[in-house]
Formats: C-alpha cells, sequence, structure tokens
C-alpha cells in the first residue's frame, strides 16, 4: 500500500467512527423524547441522571431530587 492509501484507509476508519457517534447520539436523543412523550400519554413520570443526580420529572415539569448523590 502507498502512503496515501494508507491516509485514505485511516481517514474513512474516522469518518466512519464519527458517524456511528452521531447516530448513537440520536438514538439517545430520540428514546429520551419517546420517554417523554411516554410518560404524558400515560400520566406517569420519567426519571434520568443530571450532574450525579437521579431526577424523577412529572409531565408537569415538576422535578423532585431522589435516592440522593449517585455514586460513581
Amino acid at each position: 500500500m502507498m502512503v496515501d492509501e494508507i491516509k485514505r484507509e485511516q481517514w474513512k476508519k474516522k469518518v466512519i467512527e464519527n458517524l456511528k457517534r452521531e447516530a448513537v447520539k440520536n438514538i439517545i436523543a430520540i428514546t429520551g423524547d419517546v420517554a417523554r412523550l411516554d410518560a404524558k400519554v400515560n400520566n406517569t413520570y420519567t426519571v434520568y441522571i443530571k450532574d450525579g443526580r437521579m431526577i424523577k420529572k412529572q409531565t408537569n415539569g415538576k422535578c423532585v431530587v431522589i435516592n440522593g448523590k449517585i455514586q460513581g
């Protein structure tokens, strides 16, 4: 393989890794949107972690910290 071919292959791998990373980010975002919609339809709540704390968010927008600080 020539140097240009090696560089091209390395570039292709980086591009594919970035596309995979973006796809995962999009899937995570969509999953959160679906969870919020599901909670609203079923009049329940969502739970997520923010700044090391577990948050319970009601469909009316009220947030409650549950279980204190998350370890790890």
